[in-house]
């Protein structure tokens, strides 16, 4: 691994860490063990007209509802935060021009450049103190990394680290 490798990854998990304390703060509130809460935040049905994170970053001057579409992915980072409702998003690459291939990003050097350049999306699901809820976004959503998803909320872009922070308030996982 090259030495420019190992810098991206620190700087990404730099840039998650940041944001997640900065965009929620330092207290959390524990939530009851067994306590069912995922079909609160579970949609349905896939919300109209999601966007990706390249389309959203240039409306996102200031919080706005907002619904986007991703993978759950932070590259070779991890995308969830153990025992926190929160978790990296990352742009989906463009099916049309995949023509059903999965491996398309991985093999085509215009998707994977745009792909890379996208703004990641940290997701957060909070309670109504604003506090990130304590319960693994893995177990409360029923998603893993890969997990194709549509989240809806409230986000802003934040320039300086190409980064969305959304309080999201509902999720919906598409099937494979």
């Amino acid at each position: 691994m090259n030495r420019q490798s190992n810098c991206r990854k620190l700087s990404l998990f730099a840039i998650f860490t940041l944001a997640t304390a900065t965009f929620v703060g330092c207290e959390s509130q524990t939530q009851s063990p067994g306590e069912e809460t995922s079909s609160e935040y579970l949609l349905l049905s896939e919300p109209a007209d999601a966007k990706t994170p390249t389309e959203l970053m240039e409306s996102l001057a200031e919080p706005t509802m907002v619904v986007v579409a991703g993978s759950i992915d932070a590259g070779d980072l991890e995308p969830f935060e153990k025992g926190k409702a929160t978790f990296v998003l990352s742009q989906l690459a463009d099916e049309e021009h995949a023509q059903g291939d999965p491996d398309h990003a991985n093999k085509c050097p215009f998707c994977k450049r745009k792909l890379e350049s996208a703004p990641k999306v940290v997701v957060q699901f909070v309670d109504d103190s604003g506090n990130v809820l304590s319960q693994d976004a893995r177990d409360l959503l029923g998603v893993k990394k890969g997990s194709a998803v549509v989240v809806k909320g409230t986000g802003v872009y934040e320039e300086p680290i190409n980064m969305i922070n959304l309080t999201a308030d509902g999720i919906f996982v598409r099937t494979p």
